[in-house]
């Protein structure tokens, strides 16, 4: 992955939409749909150095509309967590062998963490595997839809796990202001972090990384089939 100077130079355009509605739901499945089926791109190829190969979870990039706007569910872990405590994260966890699939996983972690029902997730695509920060875990992106209007407050959440849940429109992630470079994980690589909302909260790490991937397949217009590559980071 190469650092981008800009933004722009790896995000191209604004909002790919601004209903969460049918037609708006296929525009992003169709382009992340046509972005997958050209392969794992350089940036998105890592190395596991370990003996034993990583274990396999999976986490939820869950989108949602929220006052009428497409927006993307977090949470804000427990600050009493042995790792990873008071960060932005998205739900998600550990595979187990009940679960049946990775992106059961992600059902299951959606469901325990922010109490989701099952039934109402449509899930519209996925992004490769990024590792975890320490490589001990493969961590497979799914993204989906909630198919009814969420409320994050009145969400029964895992109170022993997740601090809050919340949510940020889709259009807060191309606003200049909301977002700066920072290094990831003491390599040459920046990429965006985000500021949350009022709390302070900054998106940042793996979160931030695969938010960014997200972001970048879907608001690519030659990702809608044209058999034309999106552009490298």
């Amino acid at each position: 992955m190469h650092q981008a100077s800009r933004w722009e130079d790896t995000v191209p355009g604004g909002p790919p939409i601004s209903k969460l509605d049918g037609p708006g739901i296929a525009l992003l499945q169709r382009r992340l749909d046509n972005a997958a089926n050209q392969g794992t791109p350089t940036h998105m190829q890592f190395k596991y150095p370990g003996k034993k190969p990583p274990a396999e979870a999976a986490v939820y990039l869950l989108l949602c509309s929220v006052n009428g706007k497409p927006s993307v569910l977090f949470e804000e872990r427990h600050n009493k967590l042995s790792s990873h405590s008071g960060e932005a994260c998205f739900a998600g966890g550990k595979a187990d062998d009940m679960d049946g699939s990775l992106v059961g996983t992600a059902i299951r972690e959606a469901v325990e963490e922010l109490g989701i029902v099952s039934g109402d997730i449509q899930t519209i695509g996925y992004l490769p595997p990024v590792p975890s920060k320490d490589h001990r875990l493969r961590v497979h992106p799914f993204v989906g839809v909630l198919r009814s209007t969420v409320d994050p407050r009145a969400l029964s959440i895992n109170r022993e796990e997740v601090h809050r849940a919340f949510a940020l429109p889709l259009d807060h992630f191309y606003d200049p202001r909301k977002r700066s470079l920072m290094r990831f994980r003491n390599s040459t690589i920046s990429i965006p972090a985000y500021e949350s909302d009022k709390s302070g909260l900054t998106i940042w790490g793996l979160t931030a990384f695969i938010l960014h991937e997200f972001l970048r397949r879907v608001s690519d217009p030659r990702n809608d089939g044209n058999g034309s590559s999106a552009p490298k980071l």
